[in-house]
């Protein structure tokens, strides 16, 4: 008997000691805006990087994953939406991807528009992410871009110049 109660106070014991050490060893972050935008960015980058590298170890070209990627994305967009839609929400989504950016509209007319990003090789400046470098990152966002603009009637091209990721976009 005398064993059995030294048990129950050592059981009472660890779990009060447990419980209330626990309390303490743990809280929720606060975070600001700026914090929460540069978390979102970080997995956002680093989920498509990882995909990358999985579809690089099965044989697959960035490309070729972005073009799978692309053909996911396709039920979201409207086509009647034509270049002007299409513009204005790669525009949208690209200038809000990550605060630091910078976009310009470099020309535009009727049937076309030229627009420019900086600092979209931010996470790469340091060498490749998940055995991913800049460049088969950009070969995957031509994958994914491509099929939307082909699926949207537009003809999509684009370029890195003096540091600047440059989208041109022209209504078929």
């Amino acid at each position: 008997m005398k064993t059995f109660r030294s048990l129950i106070l050592f059981a009472t014991c660890l779990f009060v000691f447990n419980f209330s050490f626990a309390q303490d060893q743990f809280s929720v972050p606060e975070l600001t805006e700026q914090q929460k935008q540069e978390v979102l960015y970080n997995h956002v980058i680093a989920y498509a990087a990882s995909g990358i590298s999985y579809a690089k170890s099965m044989g697959n070209t960035p490309e070729a994953y972005g073009r799978y990627v692309g053909s996911l994305f396709t039920p979201f967009w409207v086509p009647s939406a034509g270049l002007p839609g299409f513009a204005n929400q790669i525009m949208f989504i690209l200038a809000g991807i990550h605060p630091a950016n910078e976009m310009l509209i470099v020309s535009q007319d009727e049937n076309s528009i030229s627009f420019g990003l900086k600092n979209v090789d931010m996470p790469f400046k340091q060498g490749p992410m998940l055995e991913v470098s800049f460049d088969e990152y950009l070969e995957f966002s031509h994958g994914v871009l491509v099929v939307l603009a082909d699926f949207m009637a537009v003809d999509f091209s684009h370029s890195m110049v003096d540091g600047w990721y440059e989208i041109s976009l022209r209504g078929k």
